[in-house]
């Protein structure tokens, strides 16, 4: 071969090496992001974009090299969306109240960067801090109808600062009231460059430590509910759910507003009663409910009351001891007093009137960096305090109060807001942060009700159980066992342990009526005996 040869064939070598090199720089892991699915206590879910690879983690950090870390997980699922291909793996079995660190290893020895997460903890005497936000999208209609003031960058700013803010504080999760980004419902845009301006803005909640805080998800009406499963993890069937935080400190419902009719959503009506009702019994009662959702029942701008979240939702509200709602779409900040639902008050705001001894307090409506709208004047005995402005909420709970906080962006004041590095759960709002601060105070408490839950007697607790449920523990099957013959037919159905329905049997008539179990998730499942006067409940374990 002679000289003139050997040099082609050796700036060919190098060539390819370069685009090896920059295939897998440009595949590498990207938007790393993790999701609570099941128990935060013990479960989460990561995600990333990019490349498909391995999640080495343990409780001690081992930096990139990934050899070292103890536990291994392959992904779990894989899908392809808005132009991307993203990646999840699902952990079990951790331990609560725990940090975990991570990387990502893939196309061959390669590595992500080092980062880490933290396991609520499932003790209800430890305070527990969160973030409730929405609205963050930041385009409008290219042809000029919409948000004037989000026209340039000014938007996509406010959520920049806004979630350098997260990561300075270091929540304990996020829970997200929905409208990500501005996903055009009118005109044919994609809205793919949108989704990966999120991301991009998104990681800047990451600590410089590589910290990850977790995300609620919320659907909101400019994204659809697979935007949230094939993006985030969350299932299509999940975009309604409960879960239980600090054991039983509080169990945070997520709600899906999206349909028009509310009452009309039976499915997720009767969900939702069944699990305030199996949560209000004197054996089985978290310390507090919280709520959240995107549409509001008191829109503080733009839109009307939504009459049919206040009847079919709010009214259990009150029965079953919501305190906190929080809510999302008109791009105002909002905190109202507390409020019940009282349908025979004569002078009343929608049937919501000031309680503030059981009321619920609301919270709105989704300024992370959308467009501020021209806020309402306040409601008289409904409103505390209304302000065209952006920001987030920071609540903080344990079993004496829940205090709430209103983050707004001032990037100014940034230089002055600490870098959290603590790994302690329930960490208060350090001094620094810019706050709304309206005529009514920068912050509300809320303080328990010490009364017994209204909801007990809507549930004959004391009468004896007119079946019985064995095997318990199940594998297969289980037989529900009715003490005398039924008069009339029943309802039995099955939710699992985060009040998801899994089966439903319509018209039951024998007193001896078996049930396939062998599809459900193994752990605690509850079996709902309803007639046309009540609910009895039992609990199974299913084993597999």
């Amino acid at each position: 071969m002679n000289l003139g040869n050997t040099k082609i064939v050796h700036q060919l070598l190098l060539s390819l090496f370069v685009l090896i090199f920059a295939q897998e720089a440009f595949a590498q892991p990207k938007w790393v992001r993790a999701t609570y699915r099941d128990d935060p206590s013990t479960t989460l879910s990561l995600g990333w974009t990019g490349i498909v690879g391995t999640v080495y983690y343990d409780t001690v950090n081992h930096g990139t090299n990934y050899a070292a870390y103890n536990l291994t997980k392959t992904v779990d699922r894989s899908t392809s969306h808005k132009g991307n291909n993203h990646y999840f793996v699902r952990l079990t079995n951790l331990q609560p109240g725990t940090v975990y660190y991570f990387v990502i290893q893939y196309g061959g020895t390669s590595v992500s960067s080092q980062y880490s997460f933290r396991t609520i903890s499932d003790d209800p005497n430890q305070a527990i801090s969160f973030i409730s936000g929405g609205d963050s999208r930041q385009r409008v209609n290219v042809f000029g109808v919409g948000d004037p003031s989000c026209w340039g960058d000014g938007c996509r700013e406010t959520r920049q600062d806004l979630n350098r803010i997260v990561g300075k504080i270091r929540p304990d999760f996020i829970a997200f009231t929905g409208d990500y980004i501005r996903n055009y419902d009118i005109f044919p845009f994609d809205s793919e460059d949108d989704w990966a301006d999120w991301m991009d803005d998104w990681e800047l909640t990451n600590g410089p430590d590589g910290r990850i805080t977790p995300i609620i998800h919320a659907l909101g009406n400019h994204e659809d509910a697979v935007d949230l499963d094939e993006l985030f993890d969350v299932s299509n069937a999940d975009i309604y759910y409960a879960t239980n935080f600090g054991g039983n400190l509080f169990r945070l419902y997520t709600l899906n507003s999206e349909p028009a009719d509310a009452c009309a959503d039976v499915i997720q009506k009767n969900w939702l009663l069944n699990d305030l009702q199996q949560n209000s019994t004197p054996s089985n009662t978290p310390y507090w409910k919280v709520v959240q959702y995107h549409q509001p029942m008191i829109p503080h701008a733009e839109y009307s009351a939504r009459t049919d979240l206040i009847n079919c939702w709010a009214s259990e509200f009150a029965t079953y001891g919501v305190r906190l709602s929080c809510e999302s779409h008109t791009h105002v900040l909002k905190t109202t007093y507390p409020l019940k639902y009282d349908a025979s008050a004569a002078t009343s705001y929608n049937s919501l009137v000031r309680d503030d001894t059981v009321g619920a307090v609301f919270l709105g409506d989704g300024a992370w960096g959308a467009p501020p709208r021209t806020a309402y004047a306040a409601i008289p005995d409904v409103t505390q305090d209304v302000e065209q402005i952006s920001g987030f909420f920071f609540v903080n709970i344990d079993k004496q109060r829940i205090q709430i906080k209103t983050v707004v962006p001032f990037p100014d004041s940034m230089a002055n807001v600490p870098q959290l590095l603590d790994d302690d759960q329930g960490t208060l709002l350090p001094a620094g942060v810019p706050l709304w601060r309206p005529a009514n105070g920068s912050e509300c408490i809320i303080i328990p009700n010490y009364n017994p839950i209204l909801a007990v007697t809507k549930i004959d607790v004391q009468r004896a159980p007119a079946a019985v449920v064995a095997p318990n523990p199940a594998q297969e099957y289980i037989t529900v066992r009715f003490k005398e013959a039924l008069t009339e037919a029943v309802t039995i159905e099955i939710y699992d342990a985060r009040g998801k329905r899994c089966q439903s049997h319509t018209n039951v008539t024998n007193q001896n009526f078996k049930v396939d179990v062998s599809n459900l998730c193994s752990g605690v499942n509850f079996i709902n005996i309803v007639t046309k006067k009540d609910v009895e409940s039992h609990k199974v374990v299913i084993v597999k």
